[in-house]
């Protein structure tokens, strides 16, 4: 696995103003989500990759003014995927594992290739995807606890790079953006202190499960504001209790060893 995967493609729509006076053009950067359908077709027409994967999404969840139509999504996501867009790559994996978009024969392990794919791109979504299936043995993956593990590792640092591009100083109403970013960087912690805490792909280490869960807190709260997040405080108590269970247990060995002696 390429330790060092960087993303392909992040999307945002370059605008420039230009004050009266001749001063310098301001320039600054929108999600495409922002754009009227019939322009982004235009867009589209000149096989501008942000308008191709932004078409592609619309028409795959029937929103912001396109209906559902699976066709038409993949048309657009795969002209997108071959122009590098990695998230489109992941959305094309739904067409083998989804029965509802019917375009295809269900076929799990095509969908896993594609993921992979996706992921090494630097999509955190398949990163995400592929940890939860190698860990479950589900969606087409054996188990497979260490490719679980590293994914896992990965989608927390990509995370981390897509909010640093899209907190620039010129990066505006990416609202949208940044609110599933930060939830899905709260899912990977709790899923990263997991595989700590009970040995999946790496050696059992509760001290490292509370360090995912002391980072993915001061993470929140450096970008909320918050002094605290409960789901945070309760996962924490949890991951003591069972340091001192097994603080206990190895007194209690301890003790039994002596009397033995």
């Amino acid at each position: 696995m390429n330790e060092a995967i960087l993303p392909t493609y992040l999307p945002a729509v370059a605008v420039t103003f230009t004050k009266k006076g001749g001063s310098e053009p301001i320039h600054i950067f929108r999600p495409y989500e922002s754009i009227p359908i019939a322009e982004l077709k235009q867009h589209a027409e000149k096989e501008e990759i942000g308008a191709l994967l932004q078409l592609g999404e619309r028409c795959f969840y029937g929103n912001l003014g396109a209906e559902q139509d699976f066709e038409a999504a993949y048309d657009y996501l795969k002209r997108a995927a071959m122009k590098g867009a990695q998230d489109a790559q992941y959305l094309l994996a739904a067409y083998y594992v989804t029965e509802e978009i019917g375009m295809f024969e269900r076929d799990a392990k095509k969908a896993i290739q594609m993921l992979t794919i996706a992921a090494n791109g630097g999509s955190w979504r398949a990163m995400e995807r592929l940890a939860m299936a190698y860990r479950s043995g589900k969606g087409g993956a054996e188990v497979d606890h260490e490719q679980s593990f590293a994914w896992t590792e990965q989608a927390e640092r990509m995370i981390r790079i897509y909010w640093q591009f899209y907190t620039q100083e010129n990066f505006i109403d990416f609202d949208d953006t940044l609110k599933e970013l930060l939830h899905a960087h709260s899912r990977i912690s709790f899923l990263l202190a997991s595989c700590y805490a009970d040995g999946v792909g790496t050696a059992r280490d509760l001290d490292a499960a509370l360090r995912c869960i002391d980072s993915g807190e001061k993470f929140v709260c450096n970008v909320t504001g918050l002094a605290k997040v409960p789901m945070f405080a309760e996962r924490r108590a949890e991951l003591l209790a069972r340091q001192q269970k097994d603080a206990a247990r190895a007194e209690a060995a301890e003790q039994e060893a002596k009397k033995k002696k």
